[in-house]
């Protein structure tokens, strides 16, 4: 026990009745519960919260599989010692560790050399060497497996599946268009939401996925009308910030007099919206319309060009006059609210106006809240729970609205986040595991290493079993939708279930497919040359060592080796009865031992390939509570 209780009066078993109603409090109740402590410490509350007691190696494990991508038996029996709240302020203390975009870069840099030492073509530069967007992949790979702020790399991984962006629609296989967006989100995981969207609008890379790069303001000379691209106007609201039906703060739709949902804007505040966008181009363009010089442009936060219908049509590098501004004039009105008319040169004041109408929203606090919550915990939190944390992110305690350190730091810690049994829905609490999040637990749960500590890990196989992986979504709406309903008892309780849209007989045979390749063939990486002629390095294309447990591989051990990765990979949620299945196949197979104890290295790793394919197969494995 973290905290020494001295006195704690309980009445009727925590369960006191009034007038027939009955008040819960303690295991995380704690609403409108007051706690004075003997020694006026002001942590009393502590006595009714769980977050203030040591975890048990369950409780630890199911934290770390939220909180990061997965924990290893190490980090399991470590947090058992500093506990919950130590561990995740460590954490949000933490500095960005690791640049996406500069690892990309010396990637880049060494195939330059590499070439040019060669002497095979070339010469060689940055500027006419072309590199693959599976850069982004290793460079990606390399930073989650070897940073130390792990709660910020699963946030960023939330952030990138609310914020989508994706190589399949744009960025003609530009690494650098990945990996700056990338490292935005990561930068901005633990910041403030408002600062958080004013990055997003002015990446190139958002500007180029949802079509607002180049947006010019309302054409209306001559023959052909042309508008403002409204793309991102449109998802701005829908996706990334309000959603489409007005909300109350515990995440629920409000309702008109008639019972209906009540939508949050119409055509008309989307087609005002952007002409908000408009006059955005690449930072180093020298008109507005210009192409990018470079795959490193998307790097470089885009430039406003506002320009007067005199300057516009003086200019001797403006091509087309008819565009007579490259942001659009007058005052713009959406969500009950108006831009006022200013100058054009003064267009970046109308942005930071729309992005502050945005941010005060009153949907904007319970829609990002349970979208996160969402990610991390489970797909249908309690109405109550979404309220709690709206509630820190509207307010962190000190008048700051939209802190994203203090709202991951609600979700986590909450009661129902820490039991899952704090709710009344335990049969629908939690989510169908991800299947790129069923990879990562599996590098991590294992701990995967690299001798020469750089891992090189392409993903295309991964991919191309799974379905998923990071900026590879197919559409702007993620791999799947946050209110995709499956049928079966889900759909029968009003639940949802976002993850199984990615679920059908097809993905299942090839997530087991993919599972026998990293397993059993002991193939967890994808290496590949970078240039042609590169010298193989083994050390790159590590393996899992099996080594370690193959004492656990005998008869009479077999039961510590599935209770230790039922624990690391399952949160010890797989039942006796399916342990006590996997057990006996693993029995049936064959294992000889020598004189000395130790069994044979080729039957051991059999029976603990096997074992592992079995876990990460099964049910309770597959559904995290």
């Amino acid at each position: 026990m973290k905290y020494l209780i001295c006195f704690v009066l309980i009445t009727a078993n925590c369960f006191v009745s009034f007038s027939q109603k009955t008040i819960t409090f303690g295991k995380g109740y704690i609403d409108g519960v007051t706690v004075n402590a003997s020694s006026n410490a002001s942590s009393g509350l502590q006595t009714l919260k769980s977050t203030g007691f040591l975890p048990n190696p369950k409780s630890s494990s199911r934290f770390l599989s939220q909180a990061t991508f997965g924990p290893s038996y190490p980090e399991i029996a470590s947090l058992q010692i500093t506990g919950i709240e130590p561990w995740l302020n460590t954490q949000l203390s933490l500095p960005n560790s690791f640049n996406i975009t500069n690892y990309v870069g010396n990637i880049h840099k060494y195939m330059v050399d590499s070439l040019n030492a060669k002497g095979v073509g070339g010469p060689y530069t940055i500027d006419n060497l072309f590199i693959n967007d599976y850069t982004f992949d290793i460079a990606w790979f390399q930073g989650a497996m070897t940073s130390p702020d792990k709660l910020r790399w699963r946030v960023g991984m939330a952030l990138s599946q609310i914020f989508v962006t994706s190589r399949l629609s744009a960025f003609d296989n530009n690494p650098y268009a990945l990996a700056s967006y990338y490292d935005l989100l990561n930068k901005n995981a633990f910041g403030n939401y408002r600062s958080l969207i004013d990055s997003i609008t002015y990446h190139p890379t958002m500007g180029v996925y949802l079509t607002f790069m180049n947006n010019h303001a309302t054409d209306t000379l001559g023959t052909n009308r042309v508008f403002p691209d409204e793309n991102y106007a449109r998802e701005v609201m829908q996706l990334f910030s309000i959603g489409l039906y007005e909300l109350n703060d515990d995440g629920t739709e409000k309702k008109d007099s008639q019972g209906n949902s009540i939508p949050t804007y119409n055509n008309d505040d989307i087609a005002n919206l952007a002409k908000v966008f408009t006059g955005l181009s690449w930072s180093e363009s020298k008109y507005l319309g210009q192409r990018a010089t470079n795959d490193r442009s998307y790097t470089k936060r885009m430039k406003f060009f506002g320009l007067d219908s005199t300057e516009a049509i003086t200019k001797p590098w403006k091509t087309n006059p008819r565009i007579v501004n490259g942001h659009e004039p007058g005052a713009k009105y959406f969500l009950k609210s108006s831009v006022p008319s200013r100058p054009v040169a003064q267009g970046e004041l109308d942005i930071k106006d729309a992005l502050d109408i945005i941010f005060n929203h009153p949907n904007v606090p319970p829609f990002i809240s349970k979208k996160l919550i969402q990610h991390l915990v489970t797909s249908n939190p309690s109405p109550d729970f979404v309220k709690r944390i709206s509630e820190v992110f509207k307010n962190n305690g000190s008048n700051v609205r939209g802190d994203l350190k203090a709202t991951i730091r609600a979700i986590l810690l909450d009661p129902e986040a820490r039991a899952c049994c704090a709710t009344k829905d335990q049969d629908t609490f939690g989510h169908l595991r991800e299947p790129f999040l069923r990879y990562m637990n599996l590098v991590k749960g294992m701990e995967l290493t690299a001798t020469t500590g750089v891992y090189r890990n392409v993903m295309e196989d991964l991919y191309d079993k799974l379905e998923q992986r990071p900026l590879s979504s197919p559409s702007v709406f993620n791999f799947y939708q946050s209110s995709y309903v499956p049928d079966g008892p889900l759909s029968e309780k009003g639940k949802v279930g976002p993850e199984f849209q990615m679920l059908n007989s097809l993905s299942l045979a090839n997530y087991m497919n993919a599972l026998h390749r990293w397993i059993v063939d002991n193939s967890p990486i994808q290496y590949y040359s970078l240039f042609s002629g590169e010298t193989y390095k083994s050390a790159l294309d590590p393996e899992f060592n099996y080594v370690k447990d193959y004492q656990l591989a005998k008869d009479e051990r077999l039961g510590e080796f599935l209770d230790k990765y039922n624990l690391v990979l399952a949160q010890g949620r797989i039942s006796k009865h399916n342990i006590q299945t996997i057990k006996n196949t693993l029995l049936s197979l064959p294992i000889t031992v020598d004189a000395s104890g130790n069994p044979d290295p080729g039957w051991a790793e059999r029976r603990l390939k096997m074992g592992l394919y079995l876990i990460m197969i099964s049910p309770e494995y597959m559904i995290t509570k």
